[in-house]
């Protein structure tokens, strides 16, 4: 009977150390930050330069035959662990059966340090070019959509 009960009491000891040492006490209470981050000036064009601002006309419409469209955007409000990511769609037009297909991800960490500075993503033209249409690129921060530049190509 006494083996039985120490036993017992070293399982008890051993289990509550266990969860002392795995984090199985109660966790503190997180608070959230409010997100601050912030994408705008979205713009889409033929070229940017080496702080990624355009440095061609900005148009919301371009040829088929475009060799590369960038979409070029002020960031604020993000930390290096920040992640920024544009989704390129075709969304509709002339293509059968691709309306709303998405096209691309592109994705990069955001620079901190910096109180608001300008990003860009481009699109290489597809072989045989682009279809014609509506086409939409939407970035985002974290996962959270921030905005969405639309353009056309005719």
């Amino acid at each position: 009977m006494n083996s039985i009960r120490s036993y017992i009491i070293v399982t008890i000891i051993v289990a509550v150390l266990l969860c002392i040492f795995a984090g199985c006490s109660t966790p503190a209470t997180e608070v959230s930050q409010p997100d601050k981050s912030a994408i705008t000036e979205g713009v889409m064009t033929t070229s940017v330069d080496n702080d990624s601002k355009p440095t061609s006309a900005v148009s919301t419409v371009f040829a088929p035959d475009t060799p590369v469209i960038y979409c070029s955007f002020k960031v604020s409000g993000v930390t290096e662990e920040d992640l920024i990511k544009a989704s390129w769609y075709y969304i509709t037009g002339e293509a059968v059966g691709k309306d709303n297909e998405l096209l691309d991800e592109i994705y990069t960490s955001a620079q901190g340090g910096q109180e608001a500075y300008y990003l860009a993503f481009y699109k290489h033209m597809p072989a045989g070019g682009w279809y014609k249409g509506s086409y939409k690129v939407v970035l985002y921060v974290n996962n959270t959509e921030k905005l969405t530049v639309p353009f056309d190509v005719k």
